[in-house]
């Protein structure tokens, strides 16, 4: 893929962000329809390790970055790890040897076999403790 086809892939994402960040600022994910309910919850009752990440990102985009963790850790530390694979992906050059490294320590196979289990472990450790 030509240099020019990523950078435009990488802006579609960050205005696609952009879009997400207004609508999560704007409309609240408890009070609106416009937001689906978790259907892994729903059918069995047991929290993903996805639920609550809307009313996270509405809680971050509002300032509340306590409250915002509160509801979904996992969805706070995954955020700056998606931009920065964004970033090595579509926006710098990925052939430099930072780059190359950055993407082999955090995208690479044994960073996504510690990603995989630390995300089940996150999942049982949620539904044990309910902090709700």
């Amino acid at each position: 893929m030509g240099k020019k086809k990523r950078v435009l892939i990488g802006l579609a994402i960050i205005i696609s962000l952009l879009a997400g960040v207004y609508l999560y600022s704007q409309y609240n994910p408890e009070e609106n329809l416009l937001f689906p309910k978790c259907p892994v919850y729903i059918i069995t009752g047991y929290e993903c390790p996805g639920c609550g990440s809307q009313r996270a990102l509405h809680n971050l985009f509002q300032g509340n970055i306590l409250i915002a963790f509160a509801h979904n850790p996992l969805i706070m530390l995954f955020i700056p790890y998606f931009m920065l694979g964004v970033y090595i992906e579509y926006i710098s050059d990925r052939n430099t040897t930072l780059t190359v490294r950055l993407r082999n320590i955090f995208y690479g196979k044994w960073a996504q076999l510690t990603l995989a289990i630390g995300i089940v472990f996150y999942t049982i450790l949620r539904n044990v403790y309910p902090t709700h």
